[in-house]
């Protein structure tokens, strides 16, 4: 019984490593998504199908490459996508796995029973640069809004507007209990709190403009802001929000302030390139550097925009460098676990992979795959 138990796991791991390598490897083919439960795996060709044919818990393998939704799609279980990533550095075997939305259309929706989902190596894009245009939205209305323990990692996020919940109205209920988190993420959109919680860690933000804020809207629900970088970009309406070992570049207009409205909480250990901490209600803070000159802080960056050239490790002589509450740096190389160049996902990493155009003389497909392993 033991042995035939033992035969079983094998075989669906094996099944599982198969359906993955299958999953990661289909660059010059048709994406593919492969979704693994308790059972055999399931192969999908859209994200739609996917998410409908997949059981609460499954894992949704995605491959490189690029999945297009319209009309609001839904997730409405707890998924764990795994995704190729995004980077361009780390995904030339497999190519980066976009989640897109076309067109103006409604967000993609993650509801109340999407709770616990997780997403890992994933860029959210969409064809709009407006900001006011909803990339991502918790639950489907004001009934289905208390989506919580939801975390995006290593992930990228387009312009767009990404929103913790759908009651948007000034008088909602804060619901500070409900919990997100963003680790090791690229974030161009305007992430909106909508009175939930979060917290973030070692991300990098350059959302900006009239009225456009990285991190707003958490209106004193608890935020945690650690070892992130703002490049020109702002916060607002987080009062009670606790900022740690972070740098803000600023971004030279009158309103260049680290926090527009965040009353209470604390400021620490983090570099602000601008005279001032915030518009009013300012935070209170311990040892921060202001008005640094931000062409001293990194290796390469110049212009307050994040691109996948630049290089926000610390340069020589950065007083960034050790300044961090432990001892470490300032920004996402700084803690105890930095950012991960390219924002790989975990294992595996495919670097390269070569799939044959068809079948040989026997009927079998050769494959030569090339993967690396990782320490995180």
């Amino acid at each position: 019984m033991q042995t035939n138990t033992n035969n079983m796991k094998l075989h669906r791991t094996l099944s599982l490593i198969v359906g993955l390598a299958l999953a990661m490897t289909t660059l010059a083919q048709q994406p593919r998504i492969v979704v693994q439960g308790s059972g055999d795996p399931h192969v999908f060709t859209s994200l739609a199908d996917a998410i409908a044919g997949a059981q609460a818990n499954d894992v949704v393998y995605c491959s490189g490459g690029t999945f297009a939704f319209t009309g609001g799609l839904v997730i409405n279980k707890p998924l764990h996508f795994i995704g190729a990533g995004f980077h361009p550095d780390s995904t030339l075997a497999t190519g980066a796995t976009v989640f897109f939305r076309q067109g103006n259309t409604e967000p993609l929706r993650i509801s109340q029973a999407a709770s616990g989902s997780t997403f890992t190596g994933i860029d959210f894009s969409s064809s709009s640069n407006v900001f006011n245009h909803w990339l991502i939205a918790y639950g489907t209305d004001a009934s289905d809004d208390l989506t919580t323990d939801i975390l995006f990692h290593r992930c990228r996020f387009g312009t767009g507007s990404v929103r913790l919940g759908s009651n948007t109205a000034p008088d909602a209920p804060l619901h500070p209990e409900l919990i997100t988190t963003f680790d090791e993420c690229q974030i161009h959109a305007a992430v909106n709190g909508v009175g939930r919680s979060a917290v973030v860690t070692r991300c990098i933000f350059d959302a900006k403009g009239t009225n456009v804020y990285a991190l707003g809207g958490f209106n004193g629900a608890s935020l945690t802001v650690q070892n992130c970088v703002f490049l020109g970009a702002m916060m607002n309406t987080c009062a009670g929000s606790q900022v740690t070992n972070c740098i803000f570049t600023g971004n030279g207009n009158q309103y260049d302030k680290l926090c527009m409205d965040c009353a209470g909480g604390t400021i620490s250990n983090t570099l602000k390139g601008f005279a001032d901490l915030a518009y009013y209600n300012p935070q209170p803070a311990t040892v921060n550097v202001l008005q640094v000159d931000p062409a001293t802080l990194f290796v390469s960056e110049t212009d307050h925009n994040y691109q996948f050239t630049d290089d926000l490790h610390m340069a020589a002589g950065s007083p960034g460098t050790g300044f961090g509450t432990d001892g470490n740096d300032v920004g996402v190389y700084g803690s105890t676990s930095p950012y991960k160049p390219g924002g790989v996902p975990f294992n595996p990493h495919f670097r390269q992979a070569d799939i044959a155009p068809a079948t040989n003389s026997s009927g079998a497909l050769p494959v030569n795959l090339k993967v690396a392993a990782q320490q995180h």
